[in-house]
């Protein structure tokens, strides 16, 4: 709540969606500390909801059917609909936000009948529900069910409803720590648990979502709300610090990458079984130059980073802000965050105090450095830079809650944050029709630069949409 609000009406409310890839993370304000909001006429809500197992288990049936984390949200919202105006928010005026699995559920929000009329504006920082661990994969979630089932010495053969019973008698803290027994390399797959779609039936009337988002968005079937979303310049690192700091997992992963590359980057989700190889050798010659990573070298190690980047976040972020708008959407924002603060979440995501001779760039996560206090995590900003940036950051959030424009009204950033054009009329949509703001700088320089550009990652973007994957769209090049 803000520390003062002397004007009696109501103020808009700001739900944020915690992170952590469907299976962690947390509301808790010792990693999303409200402070940086509470000079701002808004009212600031975070909540938990079930992760993993928990969270996600599905059967394909009535026995689990599945999305409970993402039900657990929507309960969330229907809550703050309810009870808001008790503390002083205007449940008219709701901005569902988040980043990674967080923003992946603001974007699923957007195309659940369930969800309809509970929120106004949505922000989505560094996800969507286009990559492949956040969009509905029926068929792999229901293998994961009984796989985990067999972790624990529960039946997979007598039907759904018996094995989910034997699950529910397994002791909560070992069923959740059976699911390491998923990692085939180093924390791969980092999330096995993910969104679904069901089928109404009598014991499930209100399904969360009953088609996929991919087929929803090119019909043109979301929730008309302004929508800004973006990604951070190296996403990767959040998983290639992790691979490359440690010297054997390094080594491990160098001596197979061709067998377990494919894998970690879902390759096989992508294209048929008998195309796997040819297009893994493809991808590591346009981003290695070679089929494996050399730490020695920097254009390699940043290739491997934006491999993960890309195939993780940015092409599926970049996909569905041009296809918001192709689809009418007349209120899409997108930017790319390149802002290098003091503090990151790299070496978080590492768990090494191991090093490689590279100066690591923006990681996954690193905005919300800006938006939230962290004191688990990181010490208060200090650098003038950070401080401004985290003003400047406040300013555009806060103002796309109160007014539904992102371009900032303070005086250290006056720009004006242009949406992407509606692109309804095109036969085909380009790289060039992305509008975005560019954010760039570095805690130690003179000046942040706020850009608006049309060029985004335009030759990954373009070889991307240059290969035959199933998730590549007719008419965007």
């Amino acid at each position: 709540l803000p520390q003062q609000n002397e004007n009696t009406s109501l103020l808009p409310v700001m739900v944020f969606i915690h992170q952590g890839g469907f299976f962690a993370g947390s509301g808790n304000s010792d990693y999303l500390g409200p402070h940086y909001f509470m000079d701002k006429d808004v009212v600031l809500l975070s909540f938990n909801y079930r992760l993993g197992v928990f969270g996600f288990l599905c059967t394909n049936d009535d026995a689990s059917p599945g999305n409970y984390g993402l039900k657990d949200q929507v309960f969330a919202l229907e809550w703050v609909k309810e009870n808001i105006h008790r503390f002083g928010g205007d449940n008219a005026q709701v901005t569902i936000f988040g980043e990674s699995a967080g923003a992946a559920s603001v974007h699923l929000h957007l195309f659940s009948p369930t969800t309809k009329n509970l929120f106004h504006r949505a922000i989505s920082q560094s996800g969507s529900s286009l990559p492949f661990w956040s969009r509905p994969m029926n068929t792999e979630q229901e293998q994961a069910a009984k796989q985990q089932a067999s972790f624990v010495n529960c039946d997979t053969e007598s039907g759904s409803h018996v094995m989910i019973e034997c699950l529910r008698q397994v002791d909560a803290v070992a069923l959740a720590e059976s699911a390491d027994l998923f990692k085939f390399f180093s924390n791969e797959p980092l999330t096995v648990y993910g969104p679904v779609t069901e089928k109404a039936s009598v014991l499930n009337p209100k399904p969360y979502l009953t088609e996929d988002p991919f087929v929803l968005l090119q019909s043109g079937k979301f929730h008309r709300i302004p929508w800004v979303t973006g990604v951070v310049s190296d996403e990767g690192i959040f998983r290639a610090s992790q691979l490359l700091r440690n010297s054997t997992t390094r080594e491990g992963l160098n001596k197979d990458l061709s067998l377990y590359g494919p894998q970690m980057l879902l390759i096989p989700w992508s294209v048929p079984e008998e195309d796997v190889n040819a297009i893994w050798k493809n991808i590591t010659d346009y981003f290695l130059q070679a089929d494996y990573v050399n730490v020695t070298n920097p254009t390699s190690v940043q290739g491997f980073i934006d491999l993960f980047s890309d195939r993780n976040i940015v092409y599926a972020s970049y996909q569905s802000a041009l296809l918001h708008a192709w689809k009418g959407l007349n209120d899409v924002w997108f930017y790319n965050f390149n802002y290098r603060g003091e503090y990151t979440y790299g070496d978080l995501y590492a768990a090494t105090t191991e090093n490689i001779n590279f100066t690591w760039g923006v990681c996954h996560t690193d905005d919300l450095l800006y938006l939230f206090t962290s004191p688990k995590l990181f010490p208060p900003l200090k650098s003038e830079k950070d401080v401004q940036m985290s003003e400047i950051m406040i300013q555009m959030w806060t103002d796309f809650a109160i007014k539904g424009d992102p371009s900032p009204t303070i005086e250290t950033a006056t720009f004006k944050w242009r949406p992407i054009t509606n692109l309804s009329g095109q036969e085909v949509v380009k790289n060039s029709d992305l509008v975005y703001l560019d954010i760039t700088g570095h805690y130690k320089s003179h000046e942040l630069i706020f850009e608006i550009r049309n060029d985004f990652l335009t030759e990954r973007m373009l070889y991307w949409e240059s290969l035959p994957l199933n998730e590549n769209i007719e008419g965007l090049h």
